[in-house]
């Protein structure tokens, strides 16, 4: 599992955020808007933790792996993967099938594409490199754990709405260290339904959740806040590089410790 010890350069984002957020004049109506909640809801993916260099990261140890047993260029293999990946999510992961048997096609895929041996032995094979590689790369984003700990210590309960695989979310959640701090887990492959298409109504009637009663927060405002916008849940954008915005009818923060240190004035 990986390590994820607060570091260094983790302690100066809370102390500037900190003092950043003492001076802004909105931010006691920020604290009192989420105090109000009794539950917050997050996106996995991006949000809480660094998916796509993970995931990127496993994915080029199975490319060199196959060049060094076939000789196709790795960046050749990255390009169709890029390929079959754009084919073969479309659906948002809600047909039900384990997050094996998602990548056991990709990989078979990928290999036939390129006329390649895609035997079981093979593509098992593959499969255990990608697992391997995907628990060494796994990162929390700063400031998630200390986030946690605040909405748990102020007796706030967590819901995980996401898209992908339960199985696999399942896994993220427990390698990540957060599964002590999380109430419930929502994926798009359990509801059989995506975000964009009425997730977010389920989740509230699956669990008798009040709209009123949830703050989400997400890093893709066409997937995650727009549609939770629109069944009435107050929503964060979490958007590394756009900045902070405040106001409770937009949103946006550039660290989770902008929220922690929110809770915690």
């Amino acid at each position: 599992m990986a390590s994820h010890n607060d570091r260094p350069e983790e302690q100066a984002v809370i102390n500037a955020d900190s003092k950043y957020l003492q001076d802004l004049p909105q931010i006691q109506t920020l604290r009192s808007a989420l105090l109000s909640k009794a539950w917050f809801g997050f996106d996995l993916d991006d949000t809480l933790h660094e998916f796509r260099r993970a995931s990127a990261s496993a994915s080029t140890s199975v490319f060199i792996a196959i060049h060094n047993e076939s000789g196709v260029a790795i960046d050749t293999l990255k390009k169709s993967y890029r390929d079959i990946l754009r084919a073969k999510t479309a659906s948002a992961f809600i047909d039900g099938r384990t997050s094996t048997e998602y990548r056991r096609e990709r990989f078979t895929t990928l290999l036939q594409t390129h006329d390649l041996n895609a035997s079981s032995a093979t593509i098992d094979n593959l499969l255990s490199i990608y697992q391997q590689n995907l628990r060494e790369a796994l990162t929390l984003k700063p400031g998630a754990m200390q986030l946690f700990k605040a909405i748990k210590g102020l007796g706030k309960k967590v819901i995980i709405v996401t898209e992908g695989p339960r199985d696999a979310q399942e896994w993220t959640v427990r390698e990540l260290g957060i599964a002590p701090y999380v109430d419930k887990l929502v994926t798009t492959n359990e509801m059989g339904t995506s975000k964009v298409d009425g997730l977010f109504s389920v989740m509230l009637d699956r669990f008798a959740i009040s709209a009123a009663d949830m703050v989400f927060v997400g890093d893709n405002e066409a997937r995650d806040v727009v549609p939770a916008r629109d069944e009435g849940i107050l929503t964060v954008l979490y958007d590394e590089e756009g900045g902070c915005r405040l106001d409770l009818d937009a949103l946006r923060v550039d660290s989770l410790l902008v929220l922690e240190n929110a809770l915690r004035l």
